[in-house]
């Protein structure tokens, strides 16, 4: 793809591209009815330790945290608009 050839020295890809990967992910999801999305959710769900999101989220700075989990809670509604 191409955000792999856009990886700079630091390991990361350009927005534009970042964008791109993330609007292909919200479509391949969007192609599926939502509960196998949620099959595919809930069987990782099983797997995960609970205690595993309050780990990583103690390992990093909580506003940067917050700001992302925001921002794919945005994503995960505009896929599911699109799987209507």
């Amino acid at each position: 793809h191409k955000a792999i050839d856009s990886i700079d020295g630091n390991g990361l890809t350009s927005a534009a591209d970042y964008e791109a990967v993330n609007a292909a992910l919200g479509r391949v999801v969007a192609s599926v009815p939502a509960s196998k999305v949620m099959d595919v959710y809930n069987a990782f769900a099983g797997l995960t330790n609970p205690a595993v999101p309050n780990k990583i989220f103690s390992t990093v700075n909580s506003l940067d945290a917050n700001a992302a989990a925001k921002a794919f809670y945005e994503f995960k509604d505009v896929v599911k608009a699109a799987q209507r």
